[in-house]
């Protein structure tokens, strides 16, 4: 952008935005006035009118209220949508992330821009060739059965979940195939919000000692806990006792706490309840022992800003039993310090719920099997497959002296 003509776009500032929303495109419930001072400015300032009777757009209270907010803060310019631009309701807020408003089924499929419904593309596979595709991995067709597989989502879903259950039942005899199909499996059920599968995620998480990483590797640790919380019917129940039980796999375990978390930060769950779980966590639940888990308790604590628990998750750093490697004991002053309801959002930027399978799976190593001409010594990675010759709680081989699972199985 030449000078001129960011001269000219800040000329126009104050500016203000006019959006209504309403639970379908011909009544606006809601008027939403945001006012940006300078170009380029990340806070807007906003205000926020509703109304159960008649329409926000040409209520008179409202408008006659929304001109006098403008006017007082001087807007230079004022920009006014067309249209009823989506629902009223805030994912997150009044309704589940990742899923859709229960009380404006008119905006489900449809564009909110455009008001036309949004097209579902025709299936390139059929159910049988999504399954063959995904446990075989094949770079070629897997983009092609991830989009597929949502539009079979109903034919798949019930195969899907035995295949978590094999998975489950034999993670250490699993074949690769079998191992592709579970760790796609996961991802997609986690995807669909599908609540059938959490208890199938609570036995993965639940397994002992190396096996939740023998039948899925690294998912565990990297989307574990969102897996677990997208699935999760609301009953916090089956997750607390995976975090309490000592005979499941520690890092299984540290994505309960997540979990938990998590549910707190999408407003799924009322924050107040996971803090009563996490604080009878700290104080009474868990083993005095280092552990994965309280290392979870303590980084999770301050993602949703649990201040209410610091001085607990302080006392857990002086005795020793959070790394400190993991996290330093300064962040819990941070935390403090740093304005209520950012961290939070963060968390929700960084952890949403899974909506797009092929991004979540692009740490993967696609190849299937396929060898370098040039380098007959190149051995494909296996991510999903956990490494077998190194327990995460030996010492790590590299020589650093550290256990495997802080080292270079971190």
């Amino acid at each position: 952008m030449t000078r001129y003509s960011r001269r000219r776009r800040a000329a126009e500032f104050p500016l203000a935005t006019i959006a209504a929303y309403g639970p379908d495109n011909t009544r606006a419930t809601k008027l939403v006035v945001s006012i940006l001072p300078r170009l380029d400015d990340p806070n807007p300032i906003m205000r926020t009118w509703t109304t159960e009777a008649g329409d926000a757009r040409t209520t008179e209270t409202i408008r006659a209220d929304a001109a006098a907010f403008i006017a007082t803060h001087g807007v230079k310019r004022t920009v006014e949508s067309d249209r009823i631009i989506g629902c009223p309701h805030e994912e997150g807020i009044d309704y589940p992330m990742g899923r859709r408003c229960p009380q404006c089924p008119f905006w489900a499929g449809i564009d909110r821009f455009t008001h036309e419904p949004i097209a579902t593309p025709s299936p390139f596979l059929t159910p049988e060739e999504v399954l063959r595709a995904l446990a075989e991995d094949d770079p070629d067709r897997i983009e092609d059965a991830i989009a597929s597989a949502d539009a079979h989502r109903e034919a798949l879903v019930e195969r899907l979940l035995a295949a978590l259950d094999r998975g489950i039942r034999d993670p250490q005899g699993a074949s690769q195939e079998d191992s592709s199909l579970f760790a796609y499996a996961v991802y997609l059920v986690a995807k669909w919000r599908d609540t059938r599968a959490y208890p199938h995620v609570i036995r993965w998480l639940s397994l002992p000692e190396e096996e939740p990483f023998d039948i899925a590797g690294d998912i565990v640790t990297m989307h574990g806990a969102r897996i677990l919380a997208a699935v999760c019917d609301g009953n916090l129940d089956p997750i607390m006792s995976l975090i309490v039980n000592r005979q499941a796999d520690e890092w299984g375990r540290g994505a309960g706490v997540t979990a938990i978390a998590l549910l707190a930060a999408w407003g799924e769950v009322p924050r107040g309840k996971v803090i009563d779980r996490l604080r009878w966590l700290v104080r009474e639940g868990l083993e005095r022992e280092p552990s994965a888990v309280w290392d979870s308790v303590a980084a999770d604590s301050v993602d949703i800003e649990a201040v209410e628990l610091l001085s607990d998750v302080a006392q857990a750093f002086d005795d020793g039993l959070i790394d400190s490697e993991f996290m330093r004991r300064s962040e819990l002053d941070a935390i403090e310090a740093t304005p209520r309801g950012e961290t939070v959002r963060k968390t929700r930027e960084r952890y949403p719920p899974i909506d797009d399978v092929l991004e979540a799976t692009a740490w993967w190593d696609r190849r299937s099997g396929a060898v370098d001409d040039d380098d007959e010594s190149v051995e494909v990675a296996e991510p999903y497959r956990a490494p077998p010759k190194v327990g995460r709680n030996q010492t790590c081989p590299c020589g650093s002296g550290k256990k495997y699972k802080k080292c270079c199985g971190a």
